[in-house]
């Protein structure tokens, strides 16, 4: 018996002992080995972080505006813990806000469905003073509802560079993200780091109490190359000239009914700033916040107008640029020895060899001229010739060289690349072969030619400089809110055209007298750029352009460069059905009255002459003018 409960007692603390270590493994386990994670995961079940959204940085121009920034405002939450709002309390906090209760309930129950329960649900991003007032006053009436200061997106200026701006989605609950212009573009920068509020909440999700807070950061200031002075003109001038087109003198050619789309880039032809940059038909950002009342029918609005708003003329719409495209071709020509600077040609008033192409803006004679003269005169039979002399090959290789088939890396979204007139391309997209008359359309920026304005003002940029071909950009640096650099944009080089510094010269000569001279070769006639420069006092280089499209409409283009003989400032205009391109350059005249301080008293005239109208001039310049709203 003693040996059997001896045998009995080993077993018993055998099987303790076993046990023991069983649960010492277990403990081991839990609180050594994968203690960490667990107490992780027991916090998850307890704790929860609330975001609380950062303000997005700055975008501001180079003299110091504010063109997108952020306001304070109160945001109003519902603590939903999982559940609807009661319907009478939607009833009434409907009414305090002045929103139907049906939506209300439908935008809260849309919330319900992708939140978890201990996540307020948004619901009003942007309370006003009276509607504050009105739900302090009866918050015992509204249990669950909370008030948080937050900042909305503003844009001080409205429509004016909205579609450059672009606007904001909602990505989450707390974050927007940039679509379009440079929202999108520098969306990494301008966005911030949202801070949060710590909550309690219990096994079920459910919010048990607030408590601690991690403060937002805001996102970085985008410092522009834009001068606001120049882009407001630029954005002002634009609508004022297309207005004035469409109700001008039914008589007289400038008038242009259908004037409702167009585009303006200003360049520093030295480094590449971008230093205005608009486009009409536009769009009021501010209509477009996430979560605005408006922001569907505002939004369902503007994609149905035929002229897209959204889109940026100046780095979208490829177009023919008519007499404009004459001095690249004129460079071209004189690169390849076709022609020098003292080459005469007759102009009989159409081309001897194929007599159908007849010079389009000026159909009488001008005689003999030389390359200068023709560029002032927009001569198309002197580039007749030279088109036909050079061929599509040469004119390809120069095109090249200024890089118009090469995207210009302009730092907005969606900017569209060239295709050069080609044999194979008219092949492919009229089935037809190329004859010499397809060289005469080419020369003078018609048939397949269809450039982007940011690719020809790169392009023109290099004529104005001697032949460095800049990335043109908007962008000069990134900081913190604090003012430290995150970032710095130098000028970037894409291309060098090596060519004699008498080429440029000669191709200056003939802009200058476009813009400048009343009267070229004796014959009478003025520079075609000088009814819309004439009596400025900078001297200044022009080259107009009236592009036939389809034998429907005429686009009117005018492109400038100043102060001669060094330009520190190029302007490309373009007004779709503009009918006449010498009248689209008093944009660019509104834009040089800013930015050479100009108050332009023979503006006025010129104006009025030209449209057949009294219209006023209010683009002079004005040392105390406001730069705010």
């Amino acid at each position: 018996m003693a040996e059997r409960r001896g045998l009995r007692a080993a077993f018993l603390l055998s099987f303790v002992t076993a046990a023991f270590l069983v649960i010492a493994w277990r403990f081991w386990d839990l609180q050594i080995v994968h203690g960490a994670e667990y107490r992780s995961m027991a916090s998850a079940d307890q704790f929860r972080k609330i975001p609380l959204p950062a303000p997005r940085g700055k975008i501001v121009t180079a003299d110091g505006v504010a063109v997108a920034t952020s306001r304070p405002a109160w945001t109003l939450y519902y603590l939903s813990q999982g559940q609807t709002m009661p319907t009478p309390e939607v009833r009434r906090l409907a009414g305090y806000l002045g929103m139907s209760p049906k939506v209300m309930a439908g935008q809260i129950n849309q919330q319900l469905k992708t939140q978890a329960n201990y996540v307020p649900i948004e619901v009003d991003p942007s309370l006003t003073p009276k509607q504050m007032t009105a739900i302090e006053e009866n918050i015992n009436q509204l249990p669950n509802l909370r008030l948080q200061p937050t900042a909305i997106r503003s844009y001080p200026f409205g429509s004016v560079m909205g579609n450059i701006l672009g606007f904001l989605n909602a990505q989450t609950p707390t974050t927007d993200v940039g679509v379009y212009g440079l929202e999108q573009e520098y969306n990494r920068y301008l966005t911030g780091t949202s801070g949060g509020e710590y909550a309690e909440v219990n096994r079920q999700g459910q919010l048990v109490k607030l408590f601690g807070h991690a403060v937002p950061v805001p996102g970085d200031t985008v410092h522009l190359t834009i001068n606001w002075r120049l882009e407001n003109t630029a954005y002002q001038a634009l609508g004022y000239v297309m207005h004035a087109m469409r109700h001008a003198n039914p008589a007289l050619t400038a008038y242009a009914p259908q004037a409702n789309q167009g585009g303006v880039i200003a360049l520093n032809p030295n480094n590449g700033d971008v230093l205005a940059i608009a486009s009409l038909p536009t769009y009021n950002p501010n209509k477009l916040l996430p979560n605005s009342p408006s922001r569907t029918s505002y939004y369902d609005k503007l994609i149905k107008e035929p002229t897209d708003p959204f889109a940026i003329v100046p780095i979208n719409w490829p177009f023919p640029p008519g007499s404009t495209f004459k001095p690249i071709m004129a460079v071209a020509a004189l690169a390849s020895h076709v022609v020098t600077a003292t080459t005469r040609i007759f102009d009989p008033g159409y081309f001897p060899k194929i007599p159908t192409f007849h010079s389009w803006e000026y159909p009488l004679s001008f005689g003999w001229l030389n390359i200068e003269q023709a560029i002032g005169l927009s001569d198309d039979t002197f580039f007749y010739t030279l088109g036909y002399n050079m061929g599509i090959q040469t004119m390809d290789h120069w095109m090249k060289q200024f890089m118009l088939q090469k995207p210009t890396g302009i730092d907005l979204p969606y900017a569209t690349t060239n295709v050069l007139p080609t044999p194979k391309l008219l092949e492919q997209t009229q089935h037809a072969p190329w004859t010499p008359g397809q060289n005469l359309n080419t020369v003078i920026g018609q048939g397949l030619d269809n450039f982007t304005m940011v690719s020809l003002a790169r392009a023109d940029s290099a004529i104005a400089n001697g032949g460095t071909l800049y990335q043109p950009h908007l962008v000069s640096e990134i900081t913190t809110p604090q003012g430290k650099v995150v970032k710095t944009f130098k000028p970037v080089v894409q291309g060098k055209i090596h060519l004699p510094a008498s080429i440029w010269h000669t191709v200056h000569v003939g802009m200058e007298m476009s813009a400048q001279s009343s009267d070229i070769a004796n014959t009478g006639t003025s520079g075609t750029g000088y009814g819309a420069l004439a009596g400025f006092p900078i001297p200044l280089a022009s080259k107009t352009g009236t592009a036939q499209v389809n034998g429907k409409q005429n686009n009117a283009v005018f492109l400038t460069y100043g102060p001669m003989p060094h330009p520190k400032i190029i302007i490309l205009v373009y007004v779709k059905a503009g009918n006449w391109g010498a009248d689209s350059g008093f944009v660019a005249r509104a834009i040089y009255d800013q930015y050479f301080k100009v108050k332009d008293p023979s503006a006025k005239p010129l104006f009025d002459r030209t449209y057949g109208r009294n219209f006023a001039w209010p683009f002079g310049y004005t040392a105390k003018k406001s730069l705010t709203p």
